[in-house]
């Protein structure tokens, strides 16, 4: 019997495949519903593991999903952690500078209607430049790092069961008995 392949390769692919997603500024607004790129590269991870499967290999198991999407998870946290790195260090922070301006419309929108208490704008602005201001740091970029250590290899892992229960070999019916002959 023929051993199962390497699950590194499929991870790396569909987990630089997460990073990238993850990372490029527009496309990563994905994640924003319910962390779909994260868990559509555990869904590529087993897609690519299934395609080098072959016949007189074990069977897939949903543990490969699993592993595959955890592995796939490490590896886009990486990814998107440098990547992320990448873009900050050659175009700067403008999707800080993208979002201060939306907060300040938000902002300007609710004073206007009257949905925030005197004072509260001020306190808000504040906290969203030291929140912009943290981020850039070295620190900052650490925590990126460790928060996405958690919750790549968690939506991954769902991605890679996903994946599992939509391409898992069909498994073929026993034939029903034959009632006895009298």
């Amino acid at each position: 019997m023929l051993e199962k392949p390497s699950k590194f390769r499929s991870a790396a692919i569909a987990g630089a495949a997460m990073g990238v997603v993850s990372a490029l500024p527009g496309l990563s607004l994905i994640n924003c519903c319910c962390c779909a790129g994260i868990i559509g590269g555990g869904v590529l991870a087993f897609y690519l593991y299934k395609q080098e499967h072959r016949e007189g290999m074990p069977a897939l198991e949903a543990t490969d999903g699993l592993v595959l999407g955890i592995l796939a998870g490490l590896v886009g946290a990486f990814t998107a952690t440098v990547l992320s790195l990448f873009i900050l260090l050659v175009f700067g922070p403008w999707e800080a500078e993208l979002m201060r301006t939306v907060m300040e419309r938000v902002l300007e929108s609710m004073e206007e209607g009257g949905s925030l208490p005197p004072g509260m704008s001020d306190q808000i602005r504040d906290e969203m430049e030291k929140s912009i201001a943290e981020s850039s740091t070295a620190l900052g970029i650490l925590g990126g790092l460790i928060m996405n250590l958690i919750i790549y290899p968690i939506f991954g892992l769902l991605g890679g069961l996903l994946g599992y229960a939509f391409f898992k070999p069909k498994q073929v019916a026993p034939a029903a008995p034959s009632a006895p002959k009298l």
